[in-house]
């Protein structure tokens, strides 16, 4: 059996982006903490066999993902970010623990080379994963890319408050000139490490499957309020504006992205003024629909009604309507049938 595009690229994204981490690892290992050159076999050992039973998983998870393409079901999609995103945030968290016992000179460039490789591979492998492109109606497409747009950058977003984790933090140690930089306590950097790594496990998770029930045509089963702009709202928009704002206030860090911080706070204005008005559209609707149904249906005239029955039972159309037509246009009316059967619909149109 051939595969197809969509695992092909999958597998490529997920292998490659474990091998850039797993050398990151290995050059760590080999390194020492201390800038030390030692023994690396058993850390080879362990990377090597840890690849090999991923991708034994990855083999049987791709299958299902294959059967699940133009379906409303996502539970192998699923399965497959968590089993990928699981591996990779257990060997992130060895690569930030031995960057921050590393005795040598940082090197930012390094780092911001896992952030950059990070920040494409993620989004990508989600973006694949939604299997936007089986869906077949244009309007419906581009609705479903407009959505997942928000997904992709709240990825980023989490992407970056865990990638100042690893980050050289330049002139901590600067001199005694000038404000002094805290450094970030381990107890802080690990909530906010497996913060990011819940936030990354979650939220696409709800946006897939959402996106499967309600993103190819004859799933539409009943309207049921999206989860995932408020999950958003909360998560990120406010508790990743806190944590930004209590780095950059109190322990002045300054790897804290200013740029994602008004990010949020434009996410966060734009988020709340849709839901207002679409709570007073809600109001709105709810007053005219009960206004409405206290009404009785055409009493506004009764006595042209009655009128208008007579006229039909006689055979002939109402007073009212000859007397509106001018001197001028008299003379057309023998082309027009007033007979019985037509008489509602013109006196109903006029």
């Amino acid at each position: 059996m051939v595969p197809t595009p969509q695992v092909c690229v999958s597998t490529l994204v997920t292998v490659s982006t474990m091998a850039v981490v797993d050398l990151y690892l290995l050059e760590q290992s080999m390194l020492g903490a201390h800038g030390l050159s030692g023994p690396g076999v058993w850390q080879c050992a362990a990377v090597l066999l840890g690849d090999v039973g991923f991708l034994l998983a990855l083999r049987f998870v791709s299958a299902g993902v294959v059967s699940e393409a133009r379906s409303p079901r996502r539970g192998f999609v699923n399965a497959f970010w968590f089993l990928f995103l699981s591996l990779l945030q257990l060997k992130l968290f060895f690569v930030c623990h031995n960057y921050r016992q590393e005795r040598r000179p940082p090197d930012p460039l390094a780092r911001k080379t896992l952030t950059l490789l990070l920040s494409i591979c993620l989004p990508s492998l989600f973006l694949i994963l939604t299997g936007a492109d089986h869906m077949t109606p244009q309007r419906r497409k581009q609705e479903v890319r407009g959505r997942l747009l928000w997904v992709v950058v709240d990825l980023l977003d989490v992407l970056d408050l865990q990638a100042g984790l690893w980050e050289a933090q330049g002139g901590a140690a600067a001199g005694t000139g000038g404000s002094v930089e805290q450094k970030l306590p381990i107890w802080v950097e690990g909530l906010v490490f497996f913060y990011c790594y819940a936030l990354l496990l979650l939220l696409p998770c709800v946006a897939l499957t959402e996106l499967g029930a309600t993103g190819l045509p004859g799933q539409r089963g009943p309207h049921k309020e999206a989860l995932y702009p408020w999950l958003s709202l909360v998560t990120i928009n406010i508790f990743t504006l806190a944590l930004r704002g209590m780095g950059m206030l109190w322990y002045r860090d300054p790897r804290v992205s200013t740029v994602f911080l008004g990010k949020n706070l434009l996410a966060l204005a734009v988020k709340l003024s849709s839901a207002w008005e679409r709570h007073k559209q809600e109001r709105a609707a709810a007053g005219a629909g009960s206004v409405v149904g206290a009404e009785p249906g055409d009493s506004t005239l009764p006595s042209q009604s009655s009128e208008q029955g007579e006229a039909q039972a006689q055979g002939k159309a109402p007073y009212s309507h000859y007397h509106t037509l001018s001197h001028s246009q008299s003379h057309t009316l023998s082309h027009v049938s007033l007979e019985p059967t037509e008489t509602p619909f013109i006196s109903h149109e006029l």
